[in-house]
């Protein structure tokens, strides 16, 4: 071997894929997404607590009057689109889709929560 061979340095032709950076937002989507399915369980125990404190829902429960309220379809329904944006968010790999996701799950808890807090109104 010559010397001139072990001098040189092999080049690589350019790769036709660009390279894309780490995927940072749809990791720190994914963890507020967690964490606002974990303080949902709370938050709707807090929301049925405050429903059992009013004199409605005590009039409902002991009387029968005035037990007008959502009908119970309405709350699944929410449930349904919040657990479906859950777990789009965290299986889509496209950041846009997991974005709107993201936002759907918010508002999803956020209409339950609101439903909840109306029951027996």
């Amino acid at each position: 071997m010559s010397d001139d061979s072990r001098t040189r340095v092999r080049t690589r032709a350019a790769s036709p894929v660009p390279i894309t950076p780490p995927d940072v937002e749809g990791a720190r989507l994914r963890k507020r997404s967690m964490v606002w399915a974990g303080l949902f369980l709370p938050a709707s125990l807090l929301a049925g607590v405050l429903v059992l404190a009013r004199e409605n829902t005590a009039d409902c429960l002991t009387h029968g009057q005035s037990c007008d309220g959502t009908p119970g379809f309405v709350y699944i329904a929410a449930l349904v689109v919040l657990v479906a944006a859950l777990v789009t968010v965290q299986s889509t790999s496209r950041p846009e889709v997991r974005r709107v996701a993201f936002r759907t799950q918010l508002g999803a808890e956020g209409v339950f929560l609101l439903l909840l807090l109306t029951a027996f109104a």
